[in-house]
């Protein structure tokens, strides 16, 4: 990854144009690409431009640091061989001498004298002052230092025949106040290499011109390609590091030297300038500019654009060049349109070339002043001035280029978002998705939310999933849809003795994921469920483990305006072509286990989530007509706590068909038969509670009742004709535990209740001529036997049949919206071989391994929203591991309860089965766009259609709603239409 500083890049530009426009012609005016009007090919060719110039460049500053055209010939082939420019140094260090010195302390002793004289009878005082200075003896110890470096180069390893190109020796005595050596004796440093095969690669040494240009068939983009990775290969990393490393072995290991080590008993009245400060490049003029300029004036193959030789040949009117290189010729040649925009022409370059060179003499001469021959013997002299300002300016021409072609990037964007008016997100490209989508298919998505219930009824609640972003706004996802009637009853294991059959719709969804490694929104997903007031569902999740099987994994359920929340993840299978490309070099053992194991994460990766209706389900256990629970809540409530809380057998609530009873009897004779059942469980079971509440009563009093009579003795208790069961009583008073008058009423209210069970009850009144005769009254429990152990006639057993469509029962609301033809047939549906067929298609048409299958998990820590009850506000809970298992648990026995252990099946019930594939940019939405030149809406409509046929069985041509958008399609992706090859499901 190269930055781009388009500020700092701006300034270099501005500073250049100044320089320009003095070197051209005064109605010149070169523009920065972006202010003129161009074509894209244009691009291509300032790319191509900016490359050239910048080889050029550099070769100037190599021929001065003596890499000539004439060493370049006494290297062998440097088309085969690799040429390495190599920088090497050492420094030596050892002791001179040791001596004395005075240094004098800056601090002074000032003596003062007072005398007096007379003269005549007058006094007179006078003063003098000597001043001491203080001086310190200081040790002082010498070493001489010898640095030596040479820039060599070399052919292929045969560094023994290596052309010296620049060396030099210098030493400097160095003067320290300790005895230890300031350095090592001898340090030798690691050798910095330069690979320069690229760059000779790209001259042509015959006619001494460069060759660079960009196989446009190839590339994605003016700055994407592999010609240009090549050259911001060489100049911005290898090259550049390479500057780098030598320019500071002087700028700092040579001036540590004098800044550092060198420390004299009397300090110098100034410290050396540094090296970097002297040398600097800055103020060079730099040649690598995209710039671009308007004409009318058509191209005829002019001059202007051919190969430039070193003389600018035989016409004097031609400026001289004096850079060892050419450029390469144009491309517009013999081109008869009128142009719009050309680059600076060949004599415009050789100008700007000249400029450069001409400005580093410049600079040499200034520093042959700061250098003068006495500084020959120092330790920078000339020489590593030299060689500091052109390696300098080397790294400023790097770092220009890299900026220069970075810039066509950055334009490229800018004139994008001019033309859509924003810089367009991933968010975005999703919305334009859900757009487009509607009008490109046939059968185009929905947003996966379903209402639970009956047809034609108020739903029982909302089951969805949704996308939550980084506002916490969530948003339903879109799945292809497809409804699938089932021959055989779903079933679901919910342990080894009970498997549960569900008859009911069955749908089975498509969802296109997107998504971004770099620089993508942060979304999560969730499976969120909602009950209405007085409604109630059951969910359980798991995976498909076969057409007809679901594998439970958790399992919840929802009542009375309950909202759960369960996290997503979404597990991404590698591609077809990542999996094979990972196993080609595994032993065919590890493949075959490879293999068998990534078929069983595709197979294990269809998601499925089944909706259970509560309240019909009761209706069909109990014996009780269609609806008729629609209306009695109370009774519905009563039913939920008695299985949920207390797992009482359904047959002691269900409606008792016996002999003797009407066959005819009515739907709410058969309602009031079910509640007189569930009062009578409801009075056991309160009757039970109250038995151990008196026992636990009891209990506690005679606790209380112990702590008061520990105190008296066995004979004062009876002197005192206490007894201990009104110590008791007594204590109990004392202490509030339960005043006299509250005991006196409980009291009154057991015998009252006692009396009234004891009386004869009171003959109902008899039926009018014609009625059918009452129901026969339901058997009174007993509350001293345990209800499992109580011999109570059950009913007879009645396996209730699959209702089937037709009948309009086990329908929810989503299935009124497809008609037959949208019902995939049974015998076509294996949930498990979708993924497998899906993932042989992508890997036949997606090359690019961009989609791949994904698994849906439901993570461990769940969310719920409950209100205890009406007067209270909903308060939101986390649902860790283990709560989610005993949820879990209720649920399950629950649903052993409402279907006798599996044998009554669950007619109304939804399905949805998931299949999820991911699509993978590896970029956002604009990078994507501009530096591989992609576009995100043909390559997500690829997967659509692809996910679109194994959902909906048809081609992909049959999935596109216009012909336009046919025709469109078959020119971007015609391999993909010519199989016409449908994934069936």
């Amino acid at each position: 990854y190269y930055s781009f500083d388009e500020h700092v890049f701006r300034d270099e530009v501005e500073d250049a144009l100044a320089t320009v426009e003095k070197i051209l012609e005064a109605d010149r005016r070169p523009l920065l690409a972006e202010d003129v009007h161009h074509k894209y090919e244009n691009k291509y060719e300032l790319a191509n431009h900016m490359t050239n110039i910048a080889i050029v460049a550099q070769m100037n500053l190599l021929e001065r640091l003596g890499f000539t055209p004439q060493v370049i010939q006494q290297l062998e082939d440097t088309k085969t061989k690799t040429t390495t420019l190599r920088f090497e140094a050492r420094e030596t260090c050892t002791f001179l001498k040791e001596q004395t010195v005075d240094v004098p302390d800056p601090h002074a002793v000032e003596t003062v004298k007072e005398k007096t004289s007379l003269l005549g009878s007058t006094r007179f005082k006078s003063t003098s002052s000597t001043i001491h200075k203080v001086i310190r003896k200081v040790k002082e110890y010498h070493w001489t230092i010898k640095t030596h470096w040479e820039i060599t180069v070399f052919s292929g390893t045969d560094v023994d025949k290596k052309i010296m190109l620049q060396s030099r020796d210098s030493s400097t005595i160095v003067m320290t106040q300790s005895k230890d050596a300031p350095m090592e004796k001898v340090e030798n440093h690691t050798p910095v290499d330069l690979n320069l095969t690229w760059l000779l690669k790209q001259i042509d040494m015959e006619n001494q011109a460069t060759g660079f240009t960009i196989d446009t068939t190839k590339a994605k983009t003016p700055r994407r390609n592999d010609e240009v990775d090549a050259s911001m290969n060489f100049f911005c990393s290898r090259m550049n590091s390479w500057l780098y490393n030598v320019k500071s072995h002087f700028s700092r290991n040579l001036q540590r030297i004098i800044s550092n080590i060198h420390n004299p008993a009397i300090p110098p009245p100034s410290h050396p300038e540094r090296l970097a400060s002297q040398c600097s490049a800055g103020d060079l003029f730099q040649p690598i500019l995209p710039l671009l300029e308007e004409t009318d004036i058509k191209d005829d193959g002019s001059e202007d654009d051919q190969p430039l030789i070193l003389d600018g040949g035989d016409n004097t009117d031609e400026p001289q060049s004096v850079s060892t290189l050419a450029l390469p010729s144009g491309n517009n040649n013999g081109q008869d349109e009128k142009l719009e925009c050309r680059l600076l022409s060949g004599k415009d370059t050789i100008q700007l070339l000249n400029e450069q060179v001409q400005s580093i003499d410049t600079k040499l001469k200034s520093l042959n002043e700061v250098f003068p021959a006495s500084h020959q013997m120092k330790l920078f002299s000339i020489a590593e001035a030299t060689v500091f300002l052109l390696l300098d300016h080397s790294e400023h021409l790097c770092v220009q280029y890299q900026h220069a072609i970075g810039y066509l990037e950055t334009m490229l964007e800018k004139q994008l978002v001019a033309a859509i008016g924003k810089r367009v997100t991933n968010d975005d490209l999703e919305e334009f998705v859900r757009f487009h989508n509607a009008k490109f298919l046939t059968i185009p998505p929905r947003p996966f939310c379903h209402a639970i219930g009956r047809p034609n009824r108020f739903p029982y609640g909302v089951l969805s999933i949704e996308s939550k972003g980084d506002s916490d706004n969530t948003t339903p996802i879109e799945t292809m849809l497809r409804p699938v009637q089932m021959s055989t009853p779903l079933e679901v294991p919910l342990n080894a003795a009970t498997t549960l059959q569900l008859t009911g719709n069955t749908y089975l969804h498509g969802w296109m994921h997107q998504r971004s490694e770099r620089g993508g929104t942060n979304k999560s997903f969730q499976l969120s469920a909602r009950a209405r007031q007085f409604s109630s569902f059951m969910l359980v999740i798991g995976t498909m483990a076969g057409p007809n099987k679901l594998n439970p994994k958790d399992a919840i359920i929802l009542q009375n305006k309950d909202e759960v929340l369960i996290p997503l993840l979404l597990e991404e299978i590698p591609s077809a072509k990542e999996f094979k490309d990972a196993i080609e070099s595994l032993s065919p053992e590890q493949q075959r286990f490879a293999k068998s194991f990534r078929g069983m994460q595709l197979e294990s990766s269809v998601f499925g989530v089944a909706v259970i209706q509560i309240k019909p389900q009761l209706e069909a256990l109990l014996g009780l007509p269609e609806d008729s629970l629609a209306k009695e809540i109370k009774l519905t409530e009563d039913l939920m706590e008695l299985f949920v809380e207390y797992q009482v057998p359904s047959d002691l609530l269900s409606y008792d068909d016996l002999a003797g009873t009407p066959a005819s009897a009515s739907a709410s004779e058969k309602v009031d038969s079910v509640r007189e059942n569930v009062k009578a469980v409801l009075d056991v079971i309160e009757g039970t509670k109250e038995k151990q509440l008196e026992e636990k009563t009891m209990v506690a009093d005679m606790a209380i009742a112990s702590g008061v009579t520990a105190m008296l003795s066995p004979d004062q208790q009876l002197q005192m004709g206490i007894n201990r069961y009104d110590i008791v009583e007594e204590a109990s008073a004392d202490i509030n535990f339960r005043s006299s008058g509250a005991l006196a009423r409980e009291s009154k209210k057991k015998k009252s209740k006692a009396r009234r069970k004891a009386a004869p009850s009171p003959m109902p009144p008899p039926p009018p001529a014609g009625a059918a005769p009452p129901a026969p009254k339901p058997v009174m429990l007993s509350a001293a036997i345990p209800l499992a152990q109580q011999n109570i006639p059950a009913p007879p057993t009645e396996v209730a049949k699959p209702l089937s469509n037709a009948e309009g029962k086990g329908q929810s609301p989503d299935s009124e919206a497809f008609s037959e033809s949208d019902v995939l047939p049974s015998q076509a549906v294996d949930f498990t071989s979708i993924p497998k067929k899906l993932d042989s298609t992508i890997e036949k048409f997606d090359k690019d391994s961009t989609l791949r299958s994904t698994k849906l998990k439901t993570k461990d820590t769940w969310s719920r929203k409950r209100q205890p009850d009406l007067l209270t506000k909903p308060d939101t809970k986390t649902l860790w591991a283990k709560d989610v298992k005993s949820e879990s648990n209720k649920a399950y026995d629950l649903l052993d309860a409402i279907s006798r252990s599996g044998s009554l099946p669950i007619a109304y019930s939804d399905l949805h089965v998931v299949v999820c594939v991911t699509h993978c940019f590896e970029k956002d939405v604009m990078a994507t766009v501009v530096e591989d030149n992609v576009n995100p809406i043909e390559k997500l409509e690829m997967s659509t259609l692809l996910l679109g046929s194994a959902i909906h069985g048809a081609t992909p041509m049959e999935l596109i709603a216009e012909g336009s958008d046919r025709v469109r399609f078959q020119s971007s992706f015609p391999v993909m239409l010519e199989a016409e090859e449908s994934v069936d499901c």
